[in-house]
């Protein structure tokens, strides 16, 4: 079942310690502090052409995974909003999914990246909580969850120099949870996107890579020989209709090539298309959005 995201900002008593998320099965993923920095903080809904606050000062930013899918990201974060009130924060501003702006607003948001974190971009919510003069001062939460584990990044801004030099702590190497992730959203949802695919702008060439996630496909339809799936090839809305469908469409071949050719893919389990702008997950007005436009998915059609 996909869970809602979650976001909060909270202010604790002292910075001398990471938050303790609270949550059974909880464990680090990554932290990384700095004595002074600067992050953004939505205080409303994302609008265009909108600058997002920036607040400064020391900041902690870690990410906890949790293994444990019956979990939905409201139970990842309840621990946390009991304790809330208890600290003296208030609410400045929440919203949910598409009420905040959707992918816009979820890349206002300055988290660690994936692997450590993941953020389901159709599905989450936000809460704003700060105080004036308490250390930290805000404290920010985001909950969201793939199929098989959960995530939350806390980032927390006290005043300069709270923290010391800025480091950064990884936990011990783990199994990548990649593999399992993207096929069982294949299954699951009937699509993923390929989201580690590199094209030069304006071409249809794939890079070398290598490409975790087309290995992990390739792998999979090899262990699944009744599978069928279709590539699918997207662009941005930059350029003419039939301009944009042809690029999309060689793009799709330029995997489908890769998959069979170079990572042994049976040819008969892999169709190659494309669709040009005419399927957008996100606005094409905004660098970002056009970005996230520009992308390859997966479509299962049987597994017979």
């Amino acid at each position: 079942m996909r869970r809602a995201i979650a976001i909060a900002t909270i202010c604790l008593a002292a910075p001398a310690h990471a938050l303790d998320p609270g949550v059974p099965g909880a464990t680090l993923a990554t932290q990384q502090e700095s004595a002074g920095d600067s992050v953004r903080l939505p205080r409303g809904a994302w609008q265009p052409d909108t600058t997002v606050p920036v607040t400064e000062g020391a900041l902690r930013r870690t990410v906890y995974q949790i293994a444990n899918p019956n979990l939905t990201t409201l139970q990842i974060i309840d621990p946390l909003r009991t304790t809330l009130p208890d600290a003296g924060k208030e609410e400045t501003f929440t919203c949910a999914d598409q009420a905040c702006g959707g992918f816009d607003f979820r890349f206002q948001l300055d988290l660690l990246p994936a692997p450590e974190m993941f953020v389901d971009l159709g599905n989450y919510r936000y809460l704003l909580m700060e105080h004036p003069t308490n250390d930290p001062k805000s404290v920010a939460l985001v909950a969201s969850s793939s199929v098989d584990v959960g995530y939350l990044h806390v980032t927390e801004v006290s005043s300069f120099e709270s923290f010391g030099p800025a480091e950064a702590t990884t936990a011990p190497e783990t199994t990548s949870t990649e593999a399992p992730d993207l096929i069982s959203t294949l299954v699951d949802t009937g699509h993923v996107v390929l989201a580690d695919l590199d094209f030069a702008t304006g071409s249809a060439d794939l890079s070398a890579g290598p490409y975790a996630s087309l290995a992990t496909l390739a792998n999979w339809l090899g262990n699944t020989p009744g599978a069928r799936v279709v590539l699918v090839g997207h662009t941005d809305s930059v350029g003419a209709l039939d301009e944009t469908l042809a690029l999309s469409q060689r793009r799709a071949q330029s995997v489908q090539t890769r998959l069979v050719s170079g990572l042994g893919a049976s040819a008969g389990q892999v169709a190659a298309d494309g669709a040009g702008a005419l399927s957008p997950i996100a606005s094409n007005l905004t660098p970002e959005g056009r970005a996230a436009n520009r992308r390859v998915e997966v479509v299962l059609l049987s597994l017979e």
